[in-house]
């Protein structure tokens, strides 16, 4: 019988590129990741986890303390076309309601009720499924500038109901969710190069160092330059 295997894992230092015979959902529970995926370098935590295809190389990196949940997927558990569109997304921006599951994982018996709601959500026919590719194309290109007005036409829904998908799904505003995705990239950028912080902020979207700054500062409580000599 096809099922799941659930794990619980904290990683450390790389080792090395990984691949193997089954897919794999990667969700955080605590802390962050530096992690490839087919040479494609993502940070992952709080509310991206990652879908590894089978055989995909992959790899992770984790400098501080840090909790996952695995979920190991053998062949014949998801039809194909929910693989093949988990291949498509790889970075998956996870709903309020899943964040708030994992985070209360304490042991591998917790996590089986996440099974179903994982693919109620990822699935193709999934009622979500235009937002998920919204968030997929901000997470390929924070930078650009994002308005509201923007998602809402690529959801093909008003502003009004764009701001009730975010909050439903994600529990925050279209805007605070682009902003903790510009952030997750920023902290990524400041702990894996020696890039300028006002280069960093400018290729986010920010129109000025300050205004990197004052975000960083709502969401870390330091400054940017402060959280850099603590984290590199």
């Amino acid at each position: 019988m096809h099922v799941p295997a659930f794990h619980l894992r904290t990683y450390g230092p790389s080792t090395g590129l990984d691949r193997h015979d089954h897919a794999q959902w990667v969700l955080p529970i605590c802390g962050e990741l530096e992690f490839e995926l087919s040479g494609t370098v993502g940070r992952l935590g709080g509310t991206h986890g990652a879908f590894v295809a089978a055989d995909e190389r992959h790899d992770q990196l984790a400098l501080a303390d840090n909790q996952w949940l695995i979920i190991d997927c053998p062949a014949g558990l998801m039809d194909d076309q929910t693989h093949e569109a988990l291949c498509r997304q790889r970075w998956l921006a996870l709903p309020a309601q899943i964040r708030r599951q994992v985070n209360a994982v304490r042991s591998t018996h917790d996590a089986a009720a996440l099974w179903p709601m994982l693919l109620a959500h990822f699935a193709p026919e999934a009622k979500h499924a235009r937002l998920h590719a919204l968030c997929a194309s901000i997470n390929a290109d924070p930078g650009a500038p994002w308005p509201v007005e923007r998602m809402a036409h690529a959801l093909g829904a008003s502003i009004s109901r764009t701001h009730a998908l975010f909050r439903a799904y994600f529990d925050c505003s279209p805007q605070a969710w682009l902003s903790a995705t510009r952030l997750r990239h920023a902290r990524h950028a400041m702990q894996t190069t020696q890039r300028p912080l006002v280069d960093i902020a400018h290729s986010l979207g920010y129109s000025e160092q300050s205004a990197l700054t004052r975000a960083f500062r709502r969401e870390h409580g330091v400054s940017p330059a402060a959280w850099r000599r603590l984290n590199q």
